[in-house]
């Protein structure tokens, strides 16, 4: 457990005068544990419920299933695993995981627990009458990143820079985007040295207008251009930048558009400060390229980034919560035209006591 997130969640607690959290929500639960829950495959069939987090002002506690092997001692947690996988048998393990979650439980009043109650299974909610529901409390304590938090950050970004530039010396006429994906995630892999969950936008010529997608069998012909927004996980943390790269020659109108887009993200990054209205941010990047002739991009100008690969703080219309030190941001606006492909390019950045500190370094390097 982050010494700085337990920190900002004991002054928490006593905000809301609480004895003690049950987290339920797999993102609260990674980000405060710091046990890498395992998404790649999907969920486990020999888990009798979700990994829960119970925090008090002196410990917390770990509730898992025993075929996961966290280690404690390294996470600064209490551990309580239940038991799984059986060799023999029918798989039953939600008898055991109830069995532990009294344990968990049992030495809390339920007035003074407040509870992740939509993440929470039933049979476990039955038997907290009288705690006090916080779901969606904890989004503001996660948007502003601890300095370990900013480190993992830099280590996915930087899994997103190499893709980047990876991505030109393969991205040519005659090749699919499904072959050019499977050699761009063999890239990925190779540079982490394990496997990785990775998201990703991954499309071509008039795909590209369609703003996103996965990757599919399509082969790109010369002059095309492939929009790909990578987005891996590494540990708990998650990287999310987006740049696009022409097959073979690549037009004017290819150069027109990304140098748009560009100086509209460029124009986004300026805005980012201490104090900055996320709306305001929003409502100017669009602004930059409606002035120019072109419709601005019909999704946000940006989200937060952290365990989640969106959170808060979102760059949208409505929000009018001011940045604040220590909240990282993907910044990514677009132009998208149906008769002639989109384009989009992304940024992650840091907010600090002085401004905006871009964290991916990809357009700089091509430029």
């Amino acid at each position: 457990m982050d010494p700085d997130i337990r920190v900002r969640l004991t002054a928490w607690l006593g905000q809301q005068d609480l004895g003690a959290a049950l987290l339920a929500s797999p993102f609260s639960v990674d980000w405060a544990s710091g046990h890498e829950s395992a998404i790649e495959t999907g969920p486990n069939p020999f888990a009798g419920g979700p990994s829960l987090l119970l925090v008090t002002a002196t410990e917390a506690t770990l509730l898992r299933p025993d075929c996961e092997a966290p280690d404690p001692v390294a996470l600064r947690l209490r551990s309580l695993p239940y038991v799984s996988y059986t060799p023999a048998g029918p798989l039953a393990p939600g008898a055991a995981f109830l069995e532990k979650f009294r344990e968990l439980v049992a030495p809390v009043k339920p007035g003074e627990l407040g509870v992740e109650f939509a993440s929470l299974p039933a049979p476990c909610a039955s038997l907290l009458a009288g705690a006090r529901p916080i779901d969606g409390k904890l989004s503001a304590l996660r948007a502003v990143k601890t300095p370990a938090e900013i480190d993992a950050l830099r280590a996915a970004l930087a899994l997103c820079d190499h893709a980047q530039a990876v991505l030109p010396g393969l991205v040519r006429p005659g090749r699919s985007e499904l072959e050019i994906w499977g050699d761009l995630r063999a890239a990925v892999e190779s540079r982490a040295g394990r496997r990785l969950p990775i998201l990703a936008d991954f499309v071509s010529g008039p795909r590209t207008a369609e703003i996103g997608g996965p990757p599919t069998a399509r082969v790109l012909a010369d002059g095309d251009w492939l929009l790909a927004d990578i987005v891996p996980r590494l540990g708990n943390y998650w990287g999310d930048i987006c740049g696009v790269a022409p097959a073979g020659t690549a037009g004017p109108r290819f150069a027109e558009l990304r140098r748009l887009v560009g100086g509209a993200l460029d124009h986004a990054i300026s805005l980012v400060r201490p104090g900055a209205i996320p709306e305001e941010i929003d409502a100017a990047t669009r602004t930059f390229l409606e002035q120019r002739g072109h419709p601005a991009h019909p999704h946000h100008t940006g989200h937060g980034i952290g365990v989640s690969y969106h959170e808060e703080p979102r760059i949208v219309a409505g929000n009018r919560t001011p940045l604040e030190p220590g909240m990282v941001i993907a910044l990514e606006p677009g132009v998208y035209l149906p008769r002639e492909g989109g384009v989009r390019l992304e940024d992650v950045v840091l907010v600090t006591a002085r401004g905006a500190e871009v964290l991916t370094r990809h357009r700089h390097a091509h430029r």
